[in-house]
């Protein structure tokens, strides 16, 4: 057998080897072997031209759906589901391939998609990040005692703080528009997982702010 033959066909077998047994690499092992028994088939090096056909883009695509599969289950586990959109997206449109590319546009238009999604739902950060801490600290200024002569000085600092909160909803509202000119600010997501996490809050306590920020909508 020609020397250069057989290196070719040692290396693609090593290609395939590497992903074996790998339950990350399911599809890439799969498209491995299939360019490794076409090279193995090859009595002469130049054969592989006809016998390659379109195992190459095929390969490329395995990779991308090994790739967006282990991703779409670490986002799923975490129950992020907004950032799981980008995998889900890429592993609907990957097939449809024909060149190398398409596996990179596709790859790129279909998170960038998800990018737009994902900074539109973080605008509910604001929710627990700006907004509670205004609640909070308009209810400690409501409720504080203080000497009459500091009573005008305290319902000034009312004032401003439920300017703030308006003023802060207003804002965000502007912002978000920026991205989704349909967007409305929704309360509920507060309670998804992925929201939900960061707030160290009793579900008591933050469906009572949740109440009290709804009178400001």
């Amino acid at each position: 057998m020609d020397t250069l033959l057989a290196d070719y066909k040692s290396y693609y077998k090593a290609r395939m080897d590497r992903y074996e047994n790998d339950p990350l690499f399911n599809y890439s092992y799969q498209s491995e072997k299939a360019l490794s028994e076409a090279m193995d088939s090859c009595q002469e090096l130049i054969e592989f031209k006809d016998r390659i056909g379109d195992l190459n883009i095929k390969n490329a695509i395995a990779l991308v759906k090994d790739q967006e599969t282990a991703r779409l289950a670490h986002y799923t586990a975490l129950q992020e589901n907004i950032r799981s959109l980008g995998p889900t997206w890429i592993l609907e449109k990957i097939d449809t391939a024909t060149d190398a590319n398409d596996v990179v546009t596709i790859s790129m238009e279909m998170d960038q998609k998800a990018s737009i999604a994902i900074s539109i739902d973080g605008f509910i950060d604001s929710v627990y990040g700006g907004l509670i801490p205004l609640l909070e600290n308009l209810e400690v200024m409501e409720r504080a005692e203080i000497p009459a002569q500091y009573e005008q000085d305290r319902q000034s600092q009312v004032e401003g703080i439920k300017t703030d909160i308006k003023s802060t909803i207003t804002d965000l509202h502007n912002q978000a528009k920026d991205w989704d000119a349909t967007w409305q600010l929704n309360l509920d997501l507060v309670w998804e997982f992925r929201h939900r996490k960061k707030i160290p809050l009793s579900d008591e306590m933050l469906q009572k702010r949740i109440n009290e920020l709804k009178n400001y909508l």
